[in-house]
């Protein structure tokens, strides 16, 4: 029988929870609450926004040593990140939906696509430098109604550094800082300059350049042999290196001008010392990859601010161009003499361009309202090219037959949107309600090339409606209760639309679905946020439904009509009719003696198939996170407990269950001089042994490699920070 959580029960845990809060509430103090846009598109304090909504601030990221996803996960229950160990982090997961399902945004801007066909090409969503970043924003459940398609799980939304994060309070005309740090789960370290300054009346600038280098993730694994028994890391080194630069100018009128300069670049090399000797693989005597992602974008960016009452209360536009390129190359040196060397080289890129804007009126009297409107249009060129050789010694006549080959065709995707939400305020803010609309169409136009070989591929031209009604009560002082209804969607991407590829000596093949259709959601969410500056936490409860929900099917063949003749597995994405995912977070926090506080988060999830009953594999098992900090002006520490349950719920029984684990973390700073912070932590500080679901989502049970996908033992960080 399925559970949820009905709204009725929430409410009675609201109000338990509001009972023992209200009497310490204090009243609110001058201490600023952090500023998230994502959520709304406008400025709004978090202790606003319903309780799906959380921000990490760059202070946040530096005294929690956070400089990468899976880092950031770590501290947020409900948010859960894939990681591949040869390509790395993958994407995010937000209750229970990644990869392309979760828009992930740049300063307004979307990331590329993550994708992958195969073994050997998995190009994900690693390239942002968390060392660029002054925030993160995270939004649970749909959010199509501002932001279109791909926000069907959640919107990401990162803000770069900006010359004001330099210069507030300094009173200085140039300001900036110099990091560097040591991780030795990966045996890394990584620098980051940033210089930030003001030319002139009104004139800001800000330049930073970062770079790293590491190695192989450490795992649990023992055995440290050749081939397939392989459970150590594969030998790997890593550099990443990337670039930002900023100019800005201040009209005394309220107008601003603005430009944006950021590259990204990482390369990989490693080692495939488990591949060695695999008779599945031609039995490689070697085997090696050299990975490259690169991504670059510029931006002009206009903004104004009425200086006076006015219908326009503020407005922005920007205009931008993204170029992203991955490729992934595996060399191997095989023991059949006409096959000895091998070579494959994936290539996937994207270069986007677009447009987008928006306005804000802020109406006010008995009834105050806050619109908030605006239109974007991007256009999105997607490419893929598989390349390759084998031959004997010297490789004086390579065989390249079947290469190079495009498993979809180059593809140009358009596609523009408008959006309309007003908050509407009753009775001085008691009661607001908050409409909101929004239109996308969206053309997917592929074409054809000697490269692509599949069935003819299908153009798409569609649009959809993604409206949403959000509602907030203010009970009382600290206690507030959220309600919202809300659509999303997802139009198909190129690969899932006109893919193909066969591979009859190893029996596979990937067949085009012309007939997909876009994926549907209709989500409900009721929450509240409960307390005020010292003692407080939040409920959320969410049930969202799928249809049309777009996932990859494999046929046993033959005996299929949509087998591919010659194969034993023919896969093709199709539509499930009804999915479902269900579950609820909580959070609270406790600041119980000056420079004393504790926190607490915890999300639960279910997700199914209720065509098939079968579970989603991709929801995580439930998660706890638990701290206890104390911190003054001179020297600060926290401690961390996150305690994960069993994974319990698979699709199928043969699947591998993580075992659920908890884990212990210290870390404390310390202000050495002025301006210069010291930080360091310990992190698994029992050294457990665990494994992330998402690591080993759809491993066998039976596997004798499972220790290869386990996570470090205890490892430390140490950064130094100085400002000037």
């Amino acid at each position: 029988m399925t559970r949820t959580t009905h709204p009725i029960a929430l409410t009675l845990m609201a109000c338990a929870l509001h009972s023992a809060f209200a009497a310490d509430a204090p009243k609110a103090d001058d201490t600023l609450a952090p500023v998230v846009v994502t959520a709304t598109r406008t400025e709004k304090s978090l202790e606003d926004l319903p309780p799906a909504v959380t921000t990490t601030s760059r202070s946040t990221l530096d005294n929690q040593q956070v400089n990468n996803w899976r880092d950031l996960g770590d501290l947020e229950p409900g948010v859960n990140i894939v990681r591949d160990p040869r390509y790395g982090f993958s994407s995010v997961n937000i209750r229970g939906l990644e990869g392309n399902r979760v828009l992930m945004l740049v300063d307004g801007i979307r990331l590329p696509d993550a994708f992958n066909f195969g073994p050997l090409l998995n190009s994900g969503r690693n390239s942002v430098d968390f060392a660029t970043l002054s925030g993160i924003d995270i939004v649970r459940g749909p959010g199509s109604s501002l932001y279109g398609s791909d926000a069907l799980g959640g919107v990401v939304g990162m803000n770069t550094l900006e010359p004001a994060d330099l210069l507030r309070g300094k009173g200085k005309s140039i300001a900036g800082q110099v990091k560097g740090d040591y991780d030795s789960s990966d045996s890394s370290y990584g620098g980051s300059a940033a210089v930030a300054g003001e030319a002139g009346a009104g004139t800001l600038w800000l330049v930073q350049a970062n770079g790293r280098k590491g190695h192989e993730q450490d795992n649990m694994g023992e055995r440290d042999v050749n081939g397939p028994r392989r459970t150590t890391p594969n030998p790997q080194d890593y550099t990443q290196t990337s670039a930002l630069a900023k100019l800005q100018h201040n009209f005394e009128s309220g107008h601003s001008l603005g430009v944006t300069l950021e590259a990204f670049k990482s390369e990989t090399d490693t080692s495939l010392l488990n591949e060695l000797g695999d008779a599945t693989l031609s039995t490689p005597l070697s085997s090696k990859a050299q990975d490259e992602l690169n991504r670059k974008r510029a931006s002009l960016q206009y903004g104004y601010t009425a200086l006076q009452d006015s219908l326009i209360d503020r407005a922005k536009v920007m205009l931008y161009k993204q170029d992203s390129d991955a490729r992934q190359q595996t060399d191997r040196i095989r023991t059949p003499a006409a096959s000895k060397v091998w070579n494959r080289v994936s290539e996937f890129s994207q270069d986007t361009k677009g447009i987008n804007g928006q306005l804000e009126s802020i109406v006010a009297g008995d009834i105050g309202q806050h619109w908030v409107y605006g239109a974007e249009w991007f256009t999105t060129d997607s490419s893929e090219l598989r390349s390759g050789y084998q031959c004997a010694t010297g490789c004086a006549v390579p065989n390249t037959s079947g290469f190079p080959t495009r498993d979809f065709p180059n593809t140009t995707t358009k596609q523009w949107g408008v959006f309309a939400q007003n908050e509407i305020s009753f009775a001085n803010g008691k009661y607001t309600l908050t409409p909101g609309l929004r239109y996308d169409s969206y053309k997917l136009d592929p074409e054809t090339d000697k490269y692509y070989t599949g069935l003819k591929p299908v153009n798409q031209d569609e649009s959809a409606w993604s409206p949403k009604l959000a509602a907030s009560w203010n009970v009382s002082e600290g206690f507030t209760l959220f309600g919202q209804y809300a659509y999303g969607f997802r139009a198909p991407a190129y690969s899932e639309l006109n893919s193909g590829f066969t591979n009859l000596a190893f029996g596979y093949a990937t067949i085009a679905n012309p007939s997909l259709k876009p994926e549907k959601s209709r989500g409900f969410e009721f929450g509240t946020r409960l307390g005020g500056k010292t003692l407080g936490g939040s409920i959320t409860a969410y049930d969202n439904r799928y249809k049309d929900f777009i996932e990859q099917d494999a046929y046993n063949c033959p005996g299929n009509v949509n087998c591919v003749p010659g194969t034993s597995t023919t896969y093709q994405y199709v539509n499930k009719a009804n999915v479902r995912i269900y579950g609820a977070d909580a959070a609270a926090f406790w600041s119980f003696m000056p420079g004393w506080k504790a926190t607490a988060g915890i999300a639960y999830a279910v997700g199914r198939d209720e065509d098939t009953d079968k579970y989603l594999d991709s929801v995580s098992p439930l998660k706890g996170v638990f701290a206890l900090g104390y911190g003054n002006e001179t020297w600060g520490a926290q401690g961390r407990l996150t305690a994960v349950s069993a994974k319990d719920k698979v699709s199928t029984p043969t699947y591998f269950q993580a075992p659920g684990y908890g884990l212990v973390d210290l870390t404390a700073w310390w202000v050495a001089a002025k301006d210069l912070r010291i930080t360091g932590g310990v992190y698994n500080l029992g050294g457990r042994k665990y494994w992330v679901d998402s690591d080993v989502r759809g491993l066998a049970s039976t596997s004798t490699v499972m220790d290869r996908y386990t996570q470090p033992g205890r490892n430390f960080r140490a950064s130094v920070n100085w400002q000037f």
